[in-house]
């Protein structure tokens, strides 16, 4: 499966808008699928917002090395996702929200830029699903 891109130029920074139009395609489909309750989201967005929080701050010195500590710890997220799954789990029936998160957080262990940008794809996914009512 490819990875996610979410620039239209990676190298002057300029995302895609095409991304946020699949964002509200992500959010309709986590929503018609109806097994996520907004807290399970919030839950896990929070966590993404203390990575991004903690390799902010340690960018500062050398963002190379920031990277490679945030990189275990979005493997880690994906291995609570899959633990989550098991049949008495909380998400075990939200099989388009683990699919959805799984693909974005590859996508953002690709590099520093790609990690923000995952950011503000799964806030906006985040946005929709609560706009939509869930």
């Amino acid at each position: 499966m490819p990875v996610l891109e979410f620039y239209k130029d990676k190298e002057r920074g300029l995302l895609d808008p095409q991304i946020f139009e699949r964002a509200r395609q992500v959010a309709e489909e986590l929503a018609e699928e109806g097994q996520l309750k907004s807290s399970q989201f919030r839950n896990y967005f929070a966590e993404l917002r203390a990575l991004e929080n903690r390799f902010q701050k340690e960018r500062k010195g050398d963002e190379a090395t920031a990277f490679a500590r945030l990189v275990p710890e979005l493997e880690l997220l994906k291995a609570k996702l899959a633990y989550n799954t098991r049949s008495q789990g909380p998400l075990k029936d939200a099989k388009r929200f683990v699919s959805f998160m799984n693909e974005a957080l590859e996508a953002g262990k690709q590099s520093p830029k790609d990690f923000e940008a995952m950011m503000k794809y799964v806030e906006a996914v985040l946005a929709y699903f609560y706009a939509l009512g869930k």
